[in-house]
């Protein structure tokens, strides 16, 4: 019975969660928060506080059930609150949207970046890998992915994955530097040509 009781209290509770509010935003019914937001948006959305956009994202997650973005940008508010888990779960909830959606493969990556101090772990690593796939313009998502096969003392694949970023870069590319410099450091030093 106890658990009856509780179950209920709970539904009663997030229901009136809903119908007030959200956290951090003075007491109003959802919907005229919404509507006020969106009112704002549409005449001075230089005005939106944080938690207002934060609030105007997870309204379009929700009338957006299948899109990745809202997640994805809700991801970066939260990853620019220095709130990494909740980042990388936002993150997480655009990819199972769509699996292939570039920006938040790098999200992730990053904020698995910042919790693990700094170093590319395999899974940061992969997700690196797998955007750069997906799109070679992301050249830092590259880039990462051979620093994680370099701190995982694969010497070579992160010199194979350099050379490979290395050589899609447009001739007059000023990373094409940088990335020499990378190379020499990382793995045999030759450089392949532009095409």
């Amino acid at each position: 019975m106890q658990m009856i009781v509780m179950a209920a209290c709970l539904v009663i509770g997030v229901g009136g969660y809903l119908m007030l509010g959200r956290p951090g935003m003075d007491d109003m019914p959802m919907d005229k928060r919404q509507h006020e937001i969106s009112e704002k948006i549409r005449t001075a959305p230089e005005t939106l506080t944080t938690a207002e956009a934060l609030a105007s994202l997870e309204q379009a997650a929700i009338n957006q059930p299948n899109a990745p973005e809202p997640r994805y940008y809700i991801g970066e508010m939260l990853r620019g609150q220095n709130r990494p888990d909740d980042a990388a779960r936002a993150y997480q909830a655009a990819l199972r949207r769509d699996e292939t959606y570039v920006p938040a493969l790098v999200g992730l990556a990053q904020v698995l970046v910042d919790l693990g101090d700094g170093q590319v772990g395999p899974d940061a690593a992969r997700l690196f890998a797998r955007a750069y796939e997906l799109d070679d313009t992301q050249v830092r998502a590259g880039m990462w992915a051979a620093m994680g096969a370099a701190q995982a003392g694969d010497q070579e694949k992160a010199a194979q994955m350099m050379r490979a970023v290395f050589a899609k870069l447009p001739a007059d590319d000023p990373r094409r530097e940088r990335f020499g410099a990378m190379l020499d450091v990382i793995g045999d030093g030759e450089a392949p040509a532009a095409e």
